[in-house]
């Protein structure tokens, strides 16, 4: 029996945290893997579970997220009922305050006629800045079977485990929440943190909003954190690779580990049951002159490649002159680095020029970054 569930997606919740990713893009368009954009990962987990009503909630910035997605095609969206849609703060008569949006509760607010007219039985909420590869059918499964008011997926944090902006903890036991905090580390009570994937009735989502109204309430968070211990709250605890994106700092260092750790790709691309989609580029594949060197990197198509590129992600387009080396570095689409500059920790946006000669470097801990279209 197929599964009858609605999707939103949150394209731009952390906006400001990215912010040199982030200048003229939201973060769900933001490049990852060399061939991706993080919107990706979240289309593709809900397009892999059969959910063909799917909603991105964006706020500004969006045009490179409307490129990419287009109609839908690249992940059997393009369709006359269902498909990818995508949601901005608009504006009528009963409407007239609707605002841009900060959190999730303010944006399901802006789009609760949206909601009003979903058929399906259940929705799925996820973040844009999550990569991971889930089987989200399991997950609508174990929420109907426990009959949860909500599901939330998790994962368990690592004692010693810092972050930079707090997040949702929580306690559970036999899978049923018995407490949720908002922390930075971890915290034995606490232990398992949540991946901001939310699965609940279309009916129930419909009355929070509501209540969320009723109460002016402003955040999905501080809702949950209230009702926890009163309501059927349910954890569905996932074990495989996580990439949460919450920062530059972030990005970089995923990027560096899905390079590095073959078990980390494996967990997001070596599912074939799970495919991850993106828009289909037909370009010719890489070339590697005789002079080049490559160790240990994810290279797109359509490069140039006559340097040296080690422990890197390239992106397409990519033209890398002899004598270069290029090193710990991210490199987006149409970056051009000349003959013998040397580059280490460094991450460049779209179309930069790197002149010949020129040597820059950053560190694990402060990537240096470049802006598009910048030459050097």
């Amino acid at each position: 029996m197929a599964i009858s569930a609605a999707g939103i997606i949150f394209s731009s919740l952390n906006n400001n945290t990215h912010s040199r990713l982030t200048g003229d893009r939201t973060v769900a368009a933001i490049p990852f893997a060399c061939r991706y954009r993080l919107i990706d990962f979240a289309l593709s987990n809900l397009v892999n579970a059969n959910i063909s009503n799917i909603n991105i909630v964006a706020n500004y910035n969006y045009r490179s997220l409307l490129e990419h997605i287009g109609s839908g095609k690249d992940w059997d969206l393009a369709r006359r009922g269902g498909g990818v849609k995508l949601i901005s703060p608009f504006q009528t008569a009963v409407n007239a305050d609707s605002k841009m949006f900060t959190t999730r509760m303010e944006a399901l607010k802006n789009m609760k006629e949206y909601i009003s007219e979903f058929k399906e039985e259940f929705v799925v909420m996820m973040d844009s800045d999550t990569v991971l590869n889930i089987d989200i059918a399991d997950v609508i499964k174990k929420h109907e079977k426990t009959g949860a008011a909500i599901t939330i997926v998790t994962q368990s944090l690592k004692p010693g485990a810092v972050m930079k902006t707090p997040r949702m903890m929580i306690s559970s036991v036999a899978g049923r929440v018995t407490d949720i905090a908002m922390d930075q580390a971890y915290n034995e009570r606490n232990p398992e943190i949540s991946l901001n994937i939310f699965v609940m009735k279309t009916s129930y989502l419909k009355l929070l909003i509501e209540e969320a109204e009723a109460y002016n309430l402003g955040s999905l968070t501080s809702f949950m954190l209230k009702n926890c211990k009163s309501e059927s709250y349910r954890t569905y605890k996932y074990s495989g690779y996580v990439a949460s994106i919450y920062s530059f700092n972030d990005y970089y260092a995923h990027s560096m580990e899905l390079v590095k750790s073959e078990k980390a790709r494996d967990s997001i691309f070596g599912k074939k049951e799970f495919p991850i989609f993106t828009r289909v580029h037909n370009s010719a594949p890489t070339a590697h002159k005789s002079s080049a060197v490559v160790e240990n990197s994810m290279i797109a198509d359509e490069c140039t490649i006559e340097g040296t590129v080690i422990n890197s992600v390239i992106f397409r387009d990519v033209v890398i002159e002899k004598g270069a080396v290029v090193k710990n570095s991210v490199l987006f689409h149409g970056t051009h680095i000349g003959k013998n500059a040397n580059l280490n920790c460094i991450v460049t946006d779209k179309d930069v020029f790197v002149t010949d000669g020129v040597t820059l470097s950053g560190n694990d801990n402060m990537p240096f970054y470049i802006n598009k279209k910048a030459k050097i």
